[in-house]
């Protein structure tokens, strides 16, 4: 069937810095979904962390300019950078609805995000304007993930169960039959904050990095002095 409209994923994070990780959920979920594109979008400072990231914002873009200029379904959106501000996701969403108005739009979060998803800045008119693609992710306590979804708001979810199979269970907004479906992907146990551990620690993060990233990084002594 012809998309009437591009599909576009949106990954945000601090990418601090972007790793293998992130690049096989990117890759995973393109496929899987058959996404046009899918837009990286680097924090200035996120509402769900209590630091800034340690990097500057100039190298996290170079680090991801570098890891993901082979992929021409990759692009990075510098929106919530430019602000210098507490980064939401709501006005991200927002924003690039009018910028690309002829576009769906597909947040992608990992599951450990859904838990805590009802708490965020507008979440039920993210629920009810945007898809949600949730990743599951290795090293997180097993929950229900119906019950989970049914649950959101003290049990005012605003799902009703969709279909299920071939390793995605979906769910429709109730309005609005927008989509937020759980998928499985590869586990990779990997995490920004471990990476710049090692690093601090003298050691090479072998395979967790882009090779790109992995050179820039020690060129530029990046997080070498940072704890």
């Amino acid at each position: 069937m012809k998309k009437n409209k591009r599909q576009i994923g949106i990954l945000g994070g601090s990418f601090d810095p972007i790793h293998m990780g992130h690049i096989g959920l990117a890759e995973e979920t393109h496929d899987k979904f058959d996404l046009d594109q899918i837009l990286f979008i680097p924090v200035f400072q996120s509402p769900h962390k209590a630091s800034s990231p340690l990097a500057s914002t100039s190298d996290r873009m170079e680090m991801l300019r570098l890891a993901l200029k082979n992929n021409a379904s990759f692009s990075i959106c510098d929106v919530e950078t430019c602000r210098n501000e507490l980064s939401y996701t709501i006005d991200t969403l927002n924003h690039l609805e009018r910028e690309i108005p002829d576009s769906e739009l597909f947040l992608i979060i990992g599951q450990d995000n859904l838990q805590s998803l009802d708490s965020w800045k507008d979440s039920r008119r993210i629920m009810e304007r945007y898809h949600i693609l949730v990743a599951s992710r290795p090293g997180l306590k097993s929950f229900s993930q119906e019950e989970k979804v049914s649950s959101l708001f003290n049990g005012d979810s605003p799902y009703r169960p969709g279909k299920t199979g071939n390793g995605k269970q979906e769910f429709l907004h109730r309005k609005t039959e927008s989509r937020l479906v759980i998928h499985q992907i590869s586990p990779r146990d990997i995490s920004s904050s471990a990476i710049r551990k090692k690093i601090v620690h003298g050691e090479i993060p072998k395979n967790l990095l882009p090779p790109e990233v992995e050179a820039y990084i020690i060129r530029h002594q990046i997080y070498k002095t940072k704890t």
